[in-house]
Parts: structure tokens; sequence; C-alpha cells
């Protein structure tokens, strides 16, 4: 039974709180990337650094994006191998053996 719910879904993976712990991680760092200044003068050198911070935060949201998405993803073809599963059952029940008569 678990095989028929558990095809195509990855298995080996760390428990949701990890994942739960990355992503607030990865927030947190994007937050504060966006609190930076996005020019700052080195004595006489005006450096513009808005470019590299967005670039930045566009990584980070990359990387948000990928942990959910594989959440989603295995979500997903989980709750649809419970529904073939059921979908299997519920043809089988219909189709009852006939019981031997003793």
């Amino acid at each position: 039974m678990a095989d028929k719910i558990l095809h195509g879904v990855k298995t080996k993976r760390p428990d949701l709180e990890a994942f739960d712990e990355k992503i607030t991680f990865l927030t947190d760092i994007k937050n504060e990337i966006q609190a930076m200044k996005t020019t700052v003068d080195i004595g006489w050198l005006r450096v513009n650094a808005t470019p590299f911070i967005k670039e930045l935060q566009n990584t980070i949201t990359l990387w948000i994006n990928t942990y959910i998405s594989f959440l989603l993803d295995n979500t997903v073809q989980q709750m649809k191998n419970i529904e073939e599963f059921n979908l299997e059952i519920s043809e089988g029940i219909k189709n009852l053996p006939r019981g031997s008569s003793t």
C-alpha cells in the first residue's frame, strides 16, 4: 500500500521543520539585504549597490521558491497517489468475491 501512495515521491528528505527553518533563514537574510543602504561612500568613492542587492534578493527568492516547490510537488504527488489508490480500492470493493457455502 505504501508503495502505491509514495510512487514518484522522494522519500529521503528532511522533516518539515528543516524546510521551515531554511525558508525562514533565507527570508530573514532577504529582509536584511533589503534593509541595506543602496549607496555607500568609501572615502572618495561612492558605490551604488542597488544591482548587487537586487541580484542577491533574486537568488535568495529562487532558493526559497525551490524549497517550496519541492514540498508542493511531493505533496501533490502524494495526494494524486492517494486518490488513485482510493479509486482502486473502491473498484475492488464493488467486485466482492463470492463466499463459499459450507
